[in-house]
């Protein structure tokens, strides 16, 4: 674990065991015998990884035409519905020799199925009439969570607010209040591994690809001394403390 690797750690004890009620999951002992309670948990956007989950195993989807489609996929709601209704848009869309949905689903007749996906739906489809199915290894509909996109915050200006309201998910305040309770610690520490949903396209996409760092602290609860951020295909882990503020380390070791 990078934590364990750059605050040389000599001594990572499992503590969320043996019927411990509200422990934190492990405790550090550093070489001039401080030691720091360190608690794990994930953020993501509402319901994104159980949709990532099921996407994970379920990544190719039948077509029933002649095309390839990519099918992005905006909710766990609309997973379910596009199962049913996904084989439908793709007939009616290469009948009417059309890749994109949006463009017929305008029409006084257009079928419900279109105008569910365009009006209410957060996913999106599109086909490829150049890419045919019978001529491919393994055809199918490629099916993945919708992508962001959009201009990127190079300052990371927008960064407290964002992770602020990402704070407000209500299992947050679970582990703040485990480190609260920890008792004869010299330290606190979370650490959380960022989904790419966890926070908007302009923040998320900075965090992945740049070593850009946040020009102001987070707003978390004073017993909280280090907070490290783990951004979802990022080569860095972020890391603040009140004493030294934000920092990057490497997320792998070489």
């Amino acid at each position: 674990m990078v934590a364990v690797r750059e605050l040389d750690v000599i001594e990572a004890e499992a503590w969320d065991i043996d019927g411990r009620q509200g422990a934190v999951d492990a405790m550090l002992t550093f070489p001039d015998g401080r030691k720091a309670a360190f608690e794990v948990t994930n953020l993501a956007a509402k319901d994104a990884l159980k949709l990532a989950m099921k996407l994970f195993r379920d990544r190719t989807w039948p077509v029933p035409g002649d095309w390839f489609w990519t099918i992005e996929v905006g909710s766990v709601e609309d997973y379910y519905r596009l199962k049913e209704c996904y084989e439908n848009i793709i007939r009616i869309c290469e009948g009417a020799s059309e890749p994109s949905p949006f463009r017929i689903a305008w029409e006084p007749s257009a079928h419900a199925d279109l105008k569910w996906l365009v009006d209410e739906s957060s996913s999106e489809m599109t086909g490829y009439p150049d890419v045919r199915v019978k001529e491919m290894k393994n055809p199918g509909a490629m099916v993945v969570p919708v992508g962001g996109g959009g201009a990127v915050d190079e300052q990371l200006s927008g960064f407290a607010d964002a992770l602020s309201e990402a704070f407000e998910q209500a299992h947050i305040k679970t582990h703040f209040d485990k480190l609260a309770k920890c008792a004869d610690v010299d330290e606190r520490h979370l650490f959380i591994p960022l989904h790419s949903s966890a926070l908007p396209f302009a923040i998320s996409s900075e965090l992945v690809f740049e070593e850009t760092l946040p020009p102001d602290p987070p707003l978390i609860p004073d017993h909280v001394s280090h907070l490290w951020l783990a951004p979802e295909g990022s080569r860095r882990v972020l890391l603040w403390s009140r004493d030294a503020g934000w920092r990057n380390f490497p997320a792998k070791s070489d």
